[in-house]
């Protein structure tokens, strides 16, 4: 079974496609990059008001962490749109996957979340090799203070 299958199974992205998936090196260690890219007949959505709007640009690759595979750390890396929307002008689209400039998917904030409701902060860190800061920022943020 392929990871892009995989990943279709448990995190299917309604206006996007995983569209290409290369076992790399990032921060010495070694991550699975997936490549996200707009589906064709999708329309980007400003993250001002939430209403669709017509493309103007694009900017420089993101990479979003997300929850690991049998180990490795997995990135979707993705090149953010811009919009021209009529109510609130040139703004970055909004993606499912993710919340304003964070580096973290929504699905991985949880899932440190819950982690981290069993063990301190400091161990899950260490485990998924991330840092106790995202722990600590995500734990807080979805569950309140510990």
């Amino acid at each position: 079974m392929l990871i892009k299958t995989i990943l279709n199974k448990v995190h299917k992205l309604k206006s996007f496609v995983y569209q290409d998936v290369k076992l790399g090196f990032h921060q010495g260690s070694e991550v699975f990059d997936v490549t996200v890219v707009p589906r064709k007949n999708g329309h980007a959505i400003c993250s001002g008001c939430h209403n669709p709007a017509p493309g103007y640009d694009r900017l420089a690759e993101r990479r979003f962490e997300f929850v690991p595979l049998w180990g490795i750390r997995v990135s979707l890396i993705y090149r953010m749109r811009r919009v021209q929307c009529k109510t609130c002008g040139v703004k970055v689209e909004q993606v499912p996957w993710a919340e304003g400039k964070k580096e973290l998917t929504k699905v991985y904030m949880q899932f440190l979340a819950g982690w981290a409701r069993k063990l301190s902060w400091k161990e899950v860190a260490k485990t998924f090799n991330t840092s106790w800061e995202k722990v600590n920022q995500n734990s807080f943020e979805t569950y309140g203070s510990k």
